[in-house]
Formats: structure tokens, sequence, C-alpha cells
């Protein structure tokens, strides 16, 4: 084995647990966009869903414990095509995030490793818990759907004709009640079970770290009944809070309880700023949720914070308008200002394909080149070094990845057709945005 197989290796096989939006456990989010989902099966090979309390039994899953087998060879699983691709394409990756956050424990954890990938899961308890409670959300972003969204049931009705939408959980069957839409196998409700907090409670204890996203985090109670629970028990004084949040709310009840917690690290989705937020982000408001951001910032430790931009079709041409106002305008203090963070933390959006920049046309890629590339000199004309090398670092690993791959036509055709035919139900033009 060379040195640069040995190097690539993830902790995510040995210490997380990801649990998605409806119940299903996977490897963690960014497997999403493998053909397996990262979904792990049970025995019988049906996909263990958290609310059956299954939570131990998934952790040797057959999946897991291949990937472990994989990693400690130095190998890449199919399962983390999302994070080659973009290591490739010179991005900071999910596994090397979590590498700099956990060190190098490879050694560590292949001593505690059986042949076949199997771990004690006793032993080695969860230390990463990542949590999706179920879909509910006030917002219907462009790069986003159903799954992820009720508030996106009626939209994608009038989208597709249709009261079925499919995720890798298999078909949903949406019914209007009234004006609502409503799942009747009440698919995303599965942290209602008590099945699943039994089963949670045993491995509480082990937690270093807890991830949680949407839907929308801060809308749902039973996050609130969670993060209570930790307090109540002594624990949350051991655990890092980390949140993706449309910060379409920030309530002062989850301020207070954050102030237990050892730290808490807020990502805020934002994607720029005004009308390209508006639009990308449909209906949040900027500015309510730039009023939320000056509270984040002004909020005090163990508190830190930082803007997730997800750059799609309709945004990528922003990002140095973005950047500039990050810089030249927003005058945060905290926000974006540790060192381990870029001006803005951004990630690309690998799915949908026709919103992922790589399947932009050629003609496309080169305006959108161009206009880095004039930044580029406004960065090092205005800035400091530091802060242009920040700058340009952030254009250049973007249009390294948006020119990794060939253009495909038919992405392009099917970006045109679905915006167009959501600007037609939400009454905005996309034509404004895309590139």
């Amino acid at each position: 084995m060379n040195k640069n197989q040995k190097s690539i290796f993830c902790p995510i096989p040995w210490l997380f647990q990801a649990v998605r939006n409806n119940g299903d456990v996977r490897v963690c989010c960014q497997a999403n966009v493998s053909d397996s989902k990262g979904l792990l099966q049970d025995e019988m090979g049906e996909t263990i869903n958290a609310k059956n309390g299954k939570l131990r039994e998934a952790r040797n899953a057959k999946r897991l414990k291949t990937m472990r087998q994989k990693f400690l060879k130095g190998e890449w699983p199919s399962e983390c095509v999302r994070c080659m691709e973009e290591e490739a394409a010179s991005l900071n990756s999910r596994r090397i995030y979590e590498i700099s956050n956990w060190g190098d424990l490879r050694d560590q954890l292949s001593e505690k490793t059986s042949e076949d990938g199997t771990i004690n899961t006793i032993d080695n308890p969860v230390r990463y818990l990542d949590l999706r409670f179920g879909n509910r959300c006030n917002l219907k972003c462009r790069m986003c759907g159903p799954a992820d969204s009720d508030s996106w049931y009626s939209d994608y009705g009038a989208l597709t004709g249709s009261q079925i939408f499919t995720d890798s959980h298999g078909e949903v069957t949406l019914k209007k009640r009234g004006d609502n839409w409503v799942e009747p196998d009440k698919s995303y409700n599965w942290f209602e079970d008590e099945r699943f907090w039994s089963a949670l409670s045993m491995d509480v204890k082990g937690l270093k770290h807890i991830y949680m996203a949407g839907g929308e985090p801060l809308l749902i109670r039973q996050h609130y009944q969670f993060l209570a629970k930790l307090v109540e028990k002594n624990l949350s004084g051991n655990i890092i809070l980390e949140y993706n949040t449309n910060l379409t709310i920030l309530p002062d009840t989850v301020v207070e309880l954050w102030k237990n917690f050892k730290q808490v690290r807020v990502g805020a989705s934002i994607d720029g700023i005004r009308d390209v937020f508006e639009f990308q982000r449909h209906p949040a408001k900027w500015d309510s949720v730039f009023a939320n951001l000056q509270k984040l910032d002004n909020l005090p430790e163990p508190i830190i914070s930082w803007m997730a931009c997800t750059v799609t079709v309709y945004n990528v041409m922003h990002i140095p308008d973005f950047i500039k106002w990050k810089v030249e305008e927003s005058n945060f203090k905290r926000i974006n200002s540790t060192k381990k963070r870029p001006i803005i933390t951004y990630h690309m959006a690998h799915k949908p394909d026709h919103l992922n920049v790589r399947n932009l046309s050629e003609e496309q890629k080169i305006r959108i080149s161009n206009i880095y590339e004039k930044s580029r000199s406004y960065f090092r004309e205005k800035y400091t070094k530091l802060l242009s090398d920040k700058a340009i670092e952030i254009l250049d690993s973007i249009e390294k990845y948006m020119n990794s791959k060939s253009h495909q036509q038919h992405f392009t055709e099917q970006m045109i057709q679905y915006s167009e035919s959501l600007d037609l139900i939400r009454n905005e033009d996309s034509k404004q945005f895309l590139p």
C-alpha cells in the first residue's frame, strides 16, 4: 500500500449514525448521491428505519462493514462518490472535514474492527448523530423537493400533475385533505415512535456531536424536547450541536437551550443576497433573514456561525457579488470569522442533475469563467493578499468543479423546462438568474 492509498480513510463508518428525513438509516448525507443512497439494510434486505428502534443493529449492517474494510485497505467505497469527485476538483470534502474534526484515527479504529468489518457497538458508541426530524419546512427552495419540505407538496402536484412523488424510500402517495397534502403512511412522522427514543437513549451518553437539519429543525417540537432532555440528563456540556437552518426563525427558546451545550455551530442556508436569495429560497424574505443573521452574529460563545451557500445554476454567477457583500457590506463580527471558515462556506448542489453547474452548456460555462476572471482581478486590486487569496480560492474551486464533467445536452433542456414551469406556478422569472 502506498502513502496515498493509506490516506484514503474516513472515520464516518465507525463513529457516525445518520437518519434521513423519512427515518431511513444511512451511512451519511453525502452518500445520498450514490446509487445506493448509502441506505443500510437488515439481514432480510429491508432498509432499516429509525422508528423500529434498530439503531445498534444498523451499525453493523453489511454496507457499513464493507465500507470499513475498504477504507482500511485505502480504497474508495462506491458510496463515497461525492467526496471523491469533490476532492478531485480541489474542494474540501466532508471526508476531509471530518478527519480535521476527529483526527487520524485509522490505526486506533482498525484495532477495534473485525476482519469482516464488524465493530462492538457497546465498546464503540456513536459519537456523531445526524438527525433529520421529518420534512416540515416553511420554504420550498428551488433545488429542494417534497421529500425535504412539506411546503413543496402543492407546487409538486402542479409541476408534475401527479399526487405521487418518489424518493429512495419508495413512492409516497399524497392526497388532499381540505387544502392540505398529507402522507397516508405518515413516513415523515417516524420520530414520534417511542421505539426510536428508547433505542436512542441507550447510546446518548457517548454522543460528542449532534447535527440537525430538516426540513427546518427550529420548527419541530421534538427537536426542542430532545435538547431539553440532554440538558436534564447533564449531558449537554459534553456535546457540540451543529445545525443547518434556513434561519427564517431564531426563537429565544432555542438560544437559551444552546447556552447549556459545549458548543453550538449554526450553518445558515444563505445562497446569496436580496433577490438571488429570495428566488432560490422561496418564499423567504431577505430583510427578515438578514435581521436574524445580525442577531446570530451578536450571540456570545459557545455559539459560532457561518453562511452555508448551496451553489446551483441559479446563483453560480452571483458568487463574486456575494463575496463582495460579505467583505464590504455585511459588517459581521463573528459569522465566517474563524480561521477554519472561508469568506463564505459553500457546497455544490449535486442533485438534481439539471441544477448541477457541471451540466451547464459550454457557452454558459465560458460566461461564468469570464465573470470569475474579472472578479479575481477586482479581489487582487481591492483586498489584502489574505482576503484576495481566500476569495479567489472559492472561485477557483467552483470553476474547477464546474468544468470537471462534460455537458450533457438533455440536462440543459430539463433545467429550462423545470425553471419555466416553476416560474409559472410561483409567478417568478428564472431567466434573470440563469447564466
